[in-house]
């Protein structure tokens, strides 16, 4: 399901492009040294026929230069030395999946280009051919079968594992390369005459693609991104694609100039109402100001003194609220990603520290079933996401007549989708597991990003969810023929194709009196189609692998999903949610 690095890519490299411009490296390298002897063997020489303050000048303004000219001369050494290293390890990671490549066709397996291996017709053929005459039950086949599934999954593995490792070396030199050269002096700190005057920096691409904001973002020098950080982190904070750390940083940077913005245009109208409390505009703007710091400050208050968190979006400008998503952990070197998408009622300054919070005890879960499942070596990040307007509790100005409508869902799913591919875009992971979870309301809008873009997620987990969406808002199913064939006639959303998704990969749970579960309000609610995979929520105990029991208590209603029970631990909702989410759904559906 990634964008990143596939089979046909790899092993169409020509490692040998790294060998030629380390010699190139090495040749300017060698070529400045050289210079840079010759030079200083004539200065020096001035010691005794130059003398004086203009002689003492000319050595000084040498001396800096050739200082700023052993930065260059470091620099192309320390290109040169990496890119040998990546002619190696670019060899080895070619070598590598080859290898893998060739096991499993060998075997008579089929490799995808994202490294799934499939059992071929002509293999399936092979066998059926080789136990026809005795096998009338078509057990033999059947054991056959399984016994090449499993086959089929261990190729699928390592040549997943070998792609892994190519990305790894292709980010490694990556990395080495654009660190060599991190440290260049400015062209113009040597003070030569015409030296080049740098201009404006080149602007992100108007509502660019994650890909092209990366894009844009890596052709930029060090000095120029922590420039920008700097002086604009509210455009840099905003970009899907660019790293997790970079719009961490920009986007705590914009916190205490959002933060004076809001409090200048409060006053002001603070002001306003003062003079004319009948001023019904300015009361609105008022509360409405009010409530946007109040949502700064939640924000403020969950990410002070926290660098484990990430606060990958802020915008206290856009919408109808304050806008905020926060990671707990690493999302760009995360092997599992989950995020959470919210329903009615959802704010910022009422929710997020709640959110926050159980994005924490569900990548702590996840990381327990990996421990147990022998994958401890794999890396988690969740994510609450609320970066849309979900419909709010409030009679008096009608918001909440939202809920019955698509209209914020089908308005929020272009940044939903572009938050999904943006994350796999700056995921140093070749593929990484990405499992949308969407709650509510929250899961029409879910689906509705999905089916806009679903190519960078994996799995996705709908809870207490009214519909996934239907052709015409204004119908509902009746009762009576909710599961039966014409129950499906308001349907948008017949198949996991529809979302981008494998079949199997996608996953609804109802928790007992969950009325919202069964309101068939947008389409029929994913627990009533039967191409879903429903999961239990009923309580479960499972040992924990250290020969202890753990119990996740069933719950009841449409607010329990990701909660803890009265023993501290999941309820078997979060811990189905866990599951989902690390990889391992077969924990989900014992």
């Amino acid at each position: 399901m990634s964008k990143h690095l596939t089979v046909p890519q790899v092993l169409s490299w020509k490692p040998e492009a790294f060998g030629t411009q380390a010699n190139e490296w090495d040749r300017q390298a060698t070529e400045l040294r050289t210079r840079m002897d010759t030079q200083w063997r004539s200065v020096d020489s001035t010691h005794e026929s130059w003398q004086g303050p203009s002689g003492t000048a000319l050595r000084t303004r040498f001396d800096a230069v050739q200082t700023k000219a052993r930065q260059v001369l470091a620099a192309l050494e320390n290109a040169r030395d990496a890119a040998k290293v990546a002619d190696l390890n670019f060899t080895t990671a070619k070598v590598v999946l080859k290898n893998a490549v060739d096991d499993a066709v060998r075997k008579g397996f089929e490799v995808q280009p994202d490294g799934t291996c499939i059992i071929s017709e002509k293999t399936k053929q092979s066998v059926y051919a080789s136990v026809a005459s005795n096998d009338r039950s078509g057990e033999q086949y059947s054991a056959a079968i399984a016994a090449l599934s499993l086959s089929c999954d261990a190729c699928t593995a390592a040549v997943k594992k070998a792609l892994e490792l190519a990305a790894d070396m292709d980010n490694t030199a990556k990395t080495a390369i654009k660190s060599a050269f991190a440290d260049l002096p400015d062209p113009n700190s040597f003070g030569n005459a015409g030296t080049v005057t740098s201009g404006p920096l080149t602007p992100p691409p108007e509502n660019g693609s994650p890909a092209e904001n990366r894009a844009w973002w890596d052709s930029l020098s060090d000095s120029e991104q922590q420039s920008l950080i700097k002086t604009q982190p509210a455009s840099v904070g905003s970009l899907d694609g660019l790293p997790d750390g970079v719009r961490d940083q920009a986007n705590r940077n914009l916190i205490p100039l959002e933060r004076t913005r809001l409090e200048q245009e409060l006053s002001t109208y603070e002001a306003l109402v003062k003079g004319n409390p009948t001023d019904t505009t300015a009361r609105n703007k008022r509360d409405d100001l009010r409530e946007r710091l109040a949502d700064l400050n939640e924000v403020d208050k969950q990410v002070s003194g926290d660098p484990d968190l990430k606060l990958l979006v802020l915008d206290m400008k856009s919408g109808l609220q304050g806008r905020a998503a926060i990671a707990v952990g690493d999302p760009d070197s995360a092997d599992n990603i989950s995020i959470t998408t919210p329903g009615l009622g959802t704010n910022v300054r009422e929710s997020l520290g709640g959110m926050v919070s159980e994005a924490k005890t569900l990548k702590s879960e996840v990381e327990s079933q990996l421990g147990i499942a022998g994958r401890s070596g794999e890396t988690v990040a969740t994510i609450a996401w609320i970066g849309y307007d979900p419909p709010q509790k409030s009679y008096l100005d009608g918001d909440i007549v939202g809920v019955g409508l698509e209209a914020r869902a089908d308005s929020a799913a272009p940044n939903l989708a572009k938050f999904y591919e943006g994350l796999d875009t700056a995921s140093t992971k070749n593929d990484p597991h990405i499992t949308a979870l969407g709650h509510s309301y929250g899961s029409l809008t879910t689906s509705l990003a999905l089916q806009q873009n679903g190519r960078a997620v994996d799995d996705v987990v709908f809870y207490g969810s009214p519909g996934l969406g239907g052709h015409s808002p204004l119908l509902m199913p009746s009762p009576l023929i909710v599961d039966t064939p014409l129950g499906g006639l308001n349907d948008a959303v017949d198949s996991p194709d529809d979302l981008g998704l494998r079949p199997g990969h996608v996953y609804e749970m109802t928790e007992k009196n969950d009325p919202v579960a069964q309101f068939n309000r947008f389409g029929r609610s994913p627990a009533h189609l039967p191409w879903v995979t429903h999961l239990s929520t009923d309580e479960l105990t499972v040992s924990d692998g250290h020969g202890n029991d753990r119990t996740y208590t069933g719950a009841e209603g449409h607010s329990e999903y990701p909660r803890t029970g009265s023993n501290g631990i999941l309820h078997r909702s979060g811990y189905n949610l866990a599951a989902v989410v690390a990889g391992l759904p077969q924990n989900a559906m014992r």
